[in-house]
């Protein structure tokens, strides 16, 4: 039986870090709240982005995210990034983010690297999602390992196959979409198992949730570094802003009311990202559903669809290259959060109180110094990983300590120094 669950607000939730004890890491959402901080991000976390390799999986609409980020290296050199398109992925580099589609096979080929992944290579039967997890073994136990991981939607959720039917009856539309080589073949679908008396379809957006938390749980059990994410789909075409952009607005949601249902959860808000201009204008449009209730939802915003000298080129993605752009300065915010970054302003070193300590170098690479002033002679240093361990907790020396950091491994650390009254966490970066 359907469950109608209630319609959640486009949030970017901040991650909250308490070290002691660690809380379970909030969802991190990428949406049009987040587009105008990837120019806060500290150039320690930039660095980490570029150690990266990412894959986003799909086929035409995928191209946005790439037209966008090598248009926002072109604008800020800061953002470096090398995309490919064809061949043997690049192996490990600090220098700048590596960013492609390349899987290792797909739903018709066991091995050998292919560079266009549709939905029937993702979540629509089995031998997709086999072949997915045979692809995420291979890359991270051939020196390849994928840092981050998602499915770049197309028109799968409006393509082909257009509304008709019985309407919902909780949600007073007709269902649409194509599922190619489902096991039903490629049909409407909609939210759930119980959408199959409606569709004939057993594929539905539950099929797809389904699969993406089988890749988190693959990569999880096998010690894999990889992050899933989730994301939302395109919502151009204006054959879309009628009954099919509201059933596809339904799909979207559903997804967004999965992810925050769970901790730990990555969504990059695609829909949303588009949905909004540069100004901050949100596109609104209406349909009146079954019931004659008046529907309002977001659909692209016209901006978004225009090229940066406000004509429009088709350059395979759909989209205008603002629309690119937007999609790109989002990426890398949601990149330097999976690798570590609080999402504020100030980054690493932020504290609360007169700061009466130096911790340099930041990152680091050998030997940390941590340096007190001279009204500092009683307390005590405690250093923990990420989570919560507590790797080392000694008195505070009274001319000045250091860490010897050399033997631990890349990633963050905090630096906990108790003194008087004071508690200073420090956020710090091993390269």
């Amino acid at each position: 039986m359907k469950i109608l669950t209630g319609i959640l607000p486009i949030l970017s939730v901040v991650f909250l870090l308490n070290v002691f004890p660690l809380a379970s890491p909030a969802q991190i959402v990428a949406d049009h709240t987040v587009v105008a901080d990837f120019d806060k991000i500290p150039q320690s976390y930039l660095n980490e982005v570029k150690k990266m390799w990412v894959i986003l999986a799909g086929e035409s609409h995928s191209k946005g995210y790439r037209i966008g980020c090598q248009l926002l290296e072109n604008l800020d050199p800061r953002y470096q990034v090398s995309i490919k398109e064809s061949g043997t992925p690049e192996g490990y580099t600090d220098q700048h983010l590596r960013f492609s589609r390349a899987t290792w096979g797909d739903y018709t080929n066991a091995s050998g690297w292919i560079y266009n992944y549709g939905e029937e290579d993702w979540f629509t039967n089995e031998t997709a999602v086999a072949r997915t997890k045979a692809h995420l073994t291979y890359c991270n136990t051939h020196n390849l390992a994928i840092a981050a991981m998602g499915f770049g939607w197309c028109w799968d959720m409006t393509g082909n196959n257009w509304p008709s039917g019985t309407p919902d009856p909780v949600y007073q539309v007709r269902w649409a979409g194509r599922t190619e080589y489902g096991p039903e073949g490629s049909r409407r679908w909609g939210l759930d198992a119980g959408d199959f008396d409606l569709t004939g379809n057993s594929v539905s957006m539950d099929t797809y949730l389904d699969a993406t938390q089988q890749y988190e749980n693959h990569c999880a059990s096998n010690g894999y570094p990889t992050k899933i994410f989730y994301t939302t789909g395109p919502v151009d075409a204006n054959e879309n802003l009628g009954e099919n952009g509201y059933q596809r607005h339904i799909k979207h949601q559903y997804i967004r009311n999965f992810v925050v249902s769970s901790p730990g959860r990555y969504l990059f808000d695609y829909d949303d990202i588009l949905c909004w201009s540069d100004a901050g204008e949100r596109r609104e449009i209406t349909w009146t559903d079954y019931a004659g209730v008046t529907q309002t939802f977001q659909a692209i915003h016209a901006d978004n669809m225009l090229d940066m000298d406000g004509t429009y080129t088709e350059d395979g993605d759909h989209i205008g290259q603002r629309g690119a752009l937007r999609l790109a300065k989002a990426f890398w915010w949601m990149l330097a959060r999976m690798a570590g970054w609080d999402g504020e302003t100030l980054g690493v070193n932020e504290t609360d109180k007169p700061c009466r300590v130096t911790i340099q170098p930041n990152p680091v690479s050998d030997y940390l110094a941590v340096r007190l002033d001279d009204s500092v002679r009683n307390g005590s240093l405690v250093l923990t990983d990420m989570n919560g361990r507590e790797i080392l907790n000694r008195p505070l020396a009274e001319t000045g300590n250091g860490i010897d950091m050399r033997g631990f491994s890349d990633g963050m650390y905090i630096v906990k120094l108790i003194f008087d009254d004071t508690m200073q966490l420090h956020k710090i970066v091993k390269n």
